[in-house]
Parts: C-alpha cells; sequence; structure tokens
C-alpha cells in the first residue's frame, strides 16, 4: 500500500502571530481549512499580510511544499491585475465607475478594476497600511455581486477571495454577501480582515472561522516597519516614543513616523495650554497644524488620549509608553490634577472624538471646545 504523502505548508509572519499561523498550517495539512476564515485585530498588524500568504498556500499546486511561488496558482494569487481575488472598499467615485467590460474601445476613463488595481499594488507593497482606503469608502452590494458573477468564469481552479475591511460592507453587500456564505461554491474560499468585528452582521461572523491576531512586540514593530519602508524611510524617526504610539501595529509606527514627532509636541502643547488657559496661541496652533480634516484630527487625539494615559501611569509609577513626550508635560507643576482628572480627560477626549466621527461640527471646532473643557474644574 502506498502512503499519500503530506503536503508541507508554511505561511511567514512574525513569530508574536505564529501561533495563529500553526493553527492555519495544521488546517491546511489535513485538509479541513474551512471555506470562509475571518481574521481580526488591531489596525496595521498584519491581517492583509497574512490574508495574502493563505491565498498563495491555497492556490498553490506544488505536490510537496505550498506555497512554492512559482507555479501558475502562486502567481495568480500575486498578481494585482487579477481584481477578481479581491474585494476593496471603495468610496462613491470609484464604485460607480465602469467595469472593464462596459467602456468603450480606447477609453482611457478608469475602471472599477482599475481602481481596484491600484489599491491590490499599494497593500502589496505595504500590507500594514493603516491609511490607504478613505472614511466614506464602503463594499457596495454591487461589488459582492462582481464578485460572485466571476464565480462561473473559474473553471475548475481553487478560487480564494481576499475581503479586505470586511465591517465596511453595506447592509446590502452584507445581506448578499450571507447568502454567498450559505452556499460556498465548491473550491472556492473567503478571507475577511476587520478590525472592527462587532460592526459586522452576527450571522456573517457565525458562518467565518474567528482567527484573532495579536499586536507585535516592539522590536518586531521595528523590523516590520523598515522591511516594508523600503530604503528611502528614515530609520531614525522610529523613535521610542513613536514605537510606543504603534502599540503592537507597524501600519501605526510607520503612519506616526510621518506625523507622529510633530503631534506628540502638539500634544504637550494642548495640555499645558489648556491647563494654563492660554488658548489663543493653542488655537493658532492647531490651525497651523492642518486638522481640519476629520481623520488626522482623530488620530491627532489618539496620541493626545496616550499621552494622558501616560500621565496616568506616571501618577500611579508604572513604566511609559511616550517617555520623552510624558516627561516633556511637567504635571508637577500642576498639583491640583490628580488621577480623576486625568480619567476624565480621556473620557472627554474619547467623546470628542465621537463627535467628530459624526461630522456634525467640523473637526477644527471640536478640538477648540476640547481645549476649553479638557481639565474643567482642575485648572
Amino acid at each position: 500500500m502506498v502512503e499519500n504523502k503530506m503536503i508541507q505548508y508554511t505561511l511567514n509572519g512574525p513569530v508574536s502571530q505564529e501561533r495563529a499561523r500553526i493553527r492555519l498550517m495544521s488546517a491546511l495539512r489535513e485538509n479541513r481549512f474551512p471555506q470562509s476564515i475571518l481574521i481580526d485585530g488591531p489596525a496595521g498588524i498584519g491581517k492583509k499580510a497574512l490574508a495574502m500568504e493563505l491565498a498563495k498556500a491555497l492556490m498553490c499546486s506544488n505536490p510537496n511544499a505550498r506555497p512554492c511561488g512559482h507555479c501558475f496558482g502562486c502567481r495568480m494569487a500575486t498578481d494585482s491585475g487579477v481584481t477578481e481575488n479581491w474585494v476593496i472598499p471603495l468610496d462613491t467615485k470609484e464604485a460607480h465607475a465602469k467595469s472593464a467590460d462596459e467602456v468603450s474601445a480606447g477609453s482611457t476613463a478608469k475602471t472599477v478594476e482599475d481602481f481596484k488595481k491600484s489599491y491590490i499594488e499599494e497593500i502589496q507593497k505595504n500590507p500594514y497600511r493603516v491609511d490607504l482606503f478613505g472614511t466614506s469608502a464602503f463594499i457596495s452590494v454591487d461589488l459582492i455581486r462582481s464578485m460572485t458573477g466571476s464565480f462561473a468564469m473559474k473553471g475548475d481552479r481553487i478560487r480564494v477571495v481576499i475581503i479586505a475591511e470586511a465591517d465596511r460592507m453595506n447592509e446590502a453587500a452584507s445581506n448578499a454577501f450571507l447568502k454567498t456564505l450559505e452556499d460556498v461554491p465548491p473550491d472556492t474560499y473567503f478571507i475577511l480582515t476587520t478590525s472592527s468585528r462587532e460592526k459586522m452582521l452576527q450571522t456573517i461572523r457565525s458562518r467565518c472561522l474567528a482567527l484573532h491576531l495579536l499586536p507585535l512586540t516592539d522590536d518586531e514593530v521595528r523590523s516590520e516597519a523598515l522591511k516594508v519602508g523600503g530604503e528611502d524611510f528614515d530609520e531614525e524617526s522610529l523613535t521610542d516614543d513613536i514605537v510606543g504610539l504603534a502599540v503592537g501595529s507597524p501600519g501605526k509606527a510607520l503612519y506616526y513616523a510621518q506625523h507622529g514627532s510633530e503631534w506628540c509636541k502638539l500634544a504637550v502643547e494642548f495640555v499645558r495650554r489648556s491647563l494654563l488657559q492660554d488658548y489663543t496661541d493653542l488655537f493658532f496652533k492647531l490651525k497651523d497644524s492642518s486638522l481640519d480634516e476629520a481623520y488626522e484630527a482623530n488620530r491627532f487625539l489618539e496620541v493626545l488620549s496616550f499621552l494622558i494615559a501616560d500621565l496616568l501611569r506616571a501618577k500611579a509609577g508604572a513604566s511609559l509608553r511616550l517617555p520623552e513626550t510624558t516627561l516633556n508635560v511637567g504635571l508637577e507643576n500642576f498639583p491640583r490634577v490628580d488621577a480623576t482628572a486625568l480619567e476624565l480627560a480621556l473620557v472627554t477626549v474619547q467623546e470628542t472624538m465621537s463627535r467628530i466621527d459624526s461630522r456634525r461640527v467640523t473637526a477644527t471646532m471640536c478640538l477648540q471646545n476640547l481645549a476649553l473643557k479638557l481639565f474643567e474644574g482642575y485648572k
């Protein structure tokens, strides 16, 4: 009797997420991999990177070791032009663009496939990126229908679809995708990624294998950020405070490497000027910092929240995540500001972030109001 040789699977990634990869490799080797999997975890920790590794492993045809990186399946999995392998959030203009088979010959207008291809290329260059999709980007029902409509053309090959930021499916798209999950075509696999699984339909989540990815260590954050940052990336921008802000996310480290140093200084000014009631200078600094867009304003408020949380740590004698920035506040000069004041300030910042997200009031106005009430009663 000839024994069937077990195919060996190797999924590459950071050590901190090894347990999750071992679980997946075991399912692949034992031929019990589910047809739908939901990878969740904080933004920028590598969910899309793992999804792409899985896609290669599932589509690879090497009889011994997968993914091999050379066969037709591996090439299809990594070809940004094969846009049917992805469902990606698009803004309204992009989502309403014509598909490739609808445009007239010689047209230079961008199609839905063109937009998707450009996003896929960016993901492949930096799968940790946290600011790729606009805040208004969403997954429409048309994108889901386009995905299911392409199933008839897949022939007998294995098909893997990565649904990036699956929580951005609108209601119609969620319901359409749910119907697909109820009867998944043979040899078809869905890999969903999300940082907000609670925003997804419970009925979709219940039909997927849940896989939670852990944040990386600070050393891994540095290593991965440098790896995808490329030769032109300034290694010195990854200060201890920037890595502290990242909280295990290479994507956030890369984002804050661009803005974090300036925002850390501004956060110190925000706290000090609020305590001193010196609002005029602070308002000018806020205006010069170009924080009028909701996304950037809330990313700054994340930094401010982190700083206030660090001030609480300092009160408790715990280690600091932003040592240089936190010490620059000089909180010892404001003896009335106790732990209760800092806790209330954190709540106020979180409320402001929600207000900015609602877009009922401009981000600039929200930041100014926050400065006025941040330490109200403790000045």
